[in-house]
């Protein structure tokens, strides 16, 4: 979504504020050059206070590049303006001293103006030898006129030499910190903009197709929080790497973002060439990355656009890719999406929809519904997971599927899960205060809230908050979350343990299960997800992996819950395999709070121990 899409933002103030520093760097060194030049000249102009003026004027010329507006440091046409202003202040200068030739200021237009335009060696040669002639002659001319050699001429030949080498490597700093990522050298979104659009000009006098295909890399951010922005900066390396020697060979390939890249295809036949590329880059992207001897996975999506078909011009096309590309998220890990006309409408419903869900906790459009989780040996409640439900006043219900995700997108999930955290623990202390028995409440924690390094401060001061005993909190995180392998998670879960909360692995079996990671982290319950119990009664695979799964986490002493249960037949073949814990519309949906809390007296004659 092209309005939602993540920028590198902080990477190109950094580069504008480097760009800054050096045109300052260079303004400060033509302002000595300049001073000394007046200080030294010795006529009725430049005597005692007007020296002084012209000398201010020259630091506040440094003081307004300060000052300037990033969008001007950072701009192509700035280097040239900066060169012209100095000309115009040597320029008048040189009319007011009165005692330098025209030909010297030549010299000085030449050396501002060529040293802008200087990009190879080869021209830096012939710069110098430009510099060398036409003040060589200058300087000979005013000799022979006047019959004497200056000081400061022979001093001022060498200081402009420094102050044109300055200029172009200035100028050479500014293009690359502008123009292209400093970390993987590909132009960044500002020149691949410019390389579609003469993309498009071309296409468009010849007749052939162009595509742009974005790709995001989805887990460079936990990399980061965990390992340091070295770590991500190597994986992101690593990336590039994968992408130019493989499926981007013989492309253009940009950083379009902090964990985007975007490909340029030219002279496309059909849309399959594309297609076929974004299939090679999810292929690429699955093998690990090494961090020393630790494997690090990341996942992508891929996002296409077709120029003529989906659009005209560079902007369009590039904005259409990435509409895609939000599509391709939306489909889940691993994806890829061709542009259709409906994405732009959508990304636009979907920005507003952000902006909705900034304002719904402070407008109170949040609740928490609880469904309840039950003993199969007994039918008695022992629990409740509580999920977020959100209804907007004009737009109604909204889909949890769809405003969770976006919560993740925006950062939006780490004020909401707090929120909902508070909420969930308040209530189940107000069911305690009022005679309920004590059941735990089990809430969903995001893999963005895990990143959060005070995540672990924050349910303490929830629980502390609520006055709500830690053992009856149970904290539930995805199988995914758990096999990123990161060093600090291991911690987090500890330290979680240690306040004396319960954790859970939810959806169970439908990531890359491993044993490992059973006994690694301190969990207390596996939560079998609702895909396999679905079809437990009629798919003997179902029923074998159901099996495998109550079998194991009954050697390994951990609580077994079946999510999904919506038939008797369900729940008698879990309870023969020894499931001790159920949930799903057989028992009930989840309910409003007040609903919940006379769920308590059709379903539970006694309070559970839990334990």
């Amino acid at each position: 979504m092209p309005a939602l899409a993540q920028f590198d933002f902080k990477a190109e103030l950094t580069g504008s504020s480097t760009a800054r520093s050096s045109f300052l760097q260079l303004q400060a060194l033509v302002a000595v050059i300049l001073s000394y030049q007046v200080l030294f000249t010795q006529t009725g102009t430049f005597l005692g206070q007007t020296q002084l003026a012209v000398v201010l004027g020259l630091l506040l010329t440094c003081g307004a590049i300060m000052v300037a507006p990033e969008r001007w440091v950072s701009a192509s046409w700035f280097p040239g303006a900066l060169a012209l202003g100095d000309t115009a202040m040597v320029t008048a200068l040189i009319y007011w001293s009165g005692n330098l030739s025209s030909e010297l200021y030549l010299a000085y237009f030449a050396i501002l103006l060529i040293a802008t335009m200087t990009r190879t060696q080869q021209q830096m040669i012939m710069f110098f030898g430009v510099i060398l002639l036409v003040y060589g002659a200058a300087l000979f001319r005013e000799v022979q006129q006047s019959g004497l050699v200056l000081e400061q001429h022979l001093l001022r030949m060498p200081l402009l030499l420094v102050m044109a080498v300055f200029y172009g490597r200035t100028v050479e700093t500014v293009r690359s910190l502008t123009q292209f990522d400093s970390l993987t050298g590909f132009p960044n979104k500002r020149k691949f903009m410019s390389l579609v659009a003469e993309a498009v000009e071309h296409a468009r006098a010849t007749k052939v197709m162009l595509g742009v295909v974005t790709v995001s890399v989805d887990g460079f951010k936990m990399v980061t929080d965990t390992f340091g922005h070295h770590a991500g900066d190597h994986v992101m390396k690593a990336a590039a790497s994968r992408l130019t020697q493989g499926p981007a060979f013989g492309h253009t390939v940009s950083r379009s973002g902090a964990t985007e890249f975007a490909l340029l295809m030219k002279n496309v036949s059909a849309p399959h060439d594309c297609v076929a590329l974004a299939k090679n880059v999810l292929k690429t992207m699955e093998p690990a990355f090494f961090l020393g001897s630790r494997e690090i996975f990341v996942t992508s999506n891929v996002g296409i656009a077709m120029y003529p078909k989906d659009a005209e011009e560079a902007d369009g096309l590039v904005r259409n890719a990435e509409a895609a590309l939000s599509r391709a998220k939306d489909q889940g890990k691993r994806a890829y999406s061709l542009y259709s006309a409906d994405m732009h409408e959508q990304a636009v419903q979907r920005l507003e929809l952000a902006q909705h869900l900034r304002k719904a906790i402070e407008r109170d459009e949040l609740r928490i519904f609880y469904q309840p989780q039950m003993d199969v040996r007994t039918g008695h409640l022992i629990g409740f997971e509580a999920l977020l439900r959100w209804t907007h006043p004009e737009l109604g219900p909204i889909s949890p599927g769809h405003f969770i995700a976006l919560a993740e997108e925006t950062g939006l999930i780490v004020p909401i899960g707090q929120w909902t955290l508070r909420k969930a623990c308040g209530q189940l202390k107000s069911w305690q205060q009022t005679g309920k028995p004590r059941v735990r409440v089990a809430v969903n924690l995001s893999v963005r809230q895990l990143a959060e390094t005070n995540l672990v401060s924050m349910i303490s001061h929830a629980l502390k908050l609520t006055a709500v005993e830690p053992e009856y909190l149970e904290i539930e995180l995805t199988e995914s979350l758990l096999l990123q392998d990161q060093p600090n998670t291991l911690e987090t879960l500890r330290a979680l343990k240690g306040l004396g909360v319960r954790l859970a692995i939810d959806d169970f079996g439908t990531g890359y299960s491993a044993l490992s990671y059973l006994q690694r982290f301190p969990i207390d319950t596996i939560k079998i997800d609702q895909s396999f119990t679905r079809n437990i009664v009629s798919n003997p695979e179902s029923q074998a992996i159901v099996s495998a799964i109550i079998g194991m986490a009954t050697a390994l002493n951990l609580r077994v819950v079946a999510e999904g249960v919506e038939s008797e037949e369900q729940l008698a073949f879990l309870r023969k395999e020894g499931c001790q814990e159920c949930q799903g519309y057989y028992f009930g949906r989840p309910l409003p709070a007040e609903e919940a809390a006379s769920f308590f007296l059709q379903h539970h004659s006694g309070a559970v121990r839990i334990a």
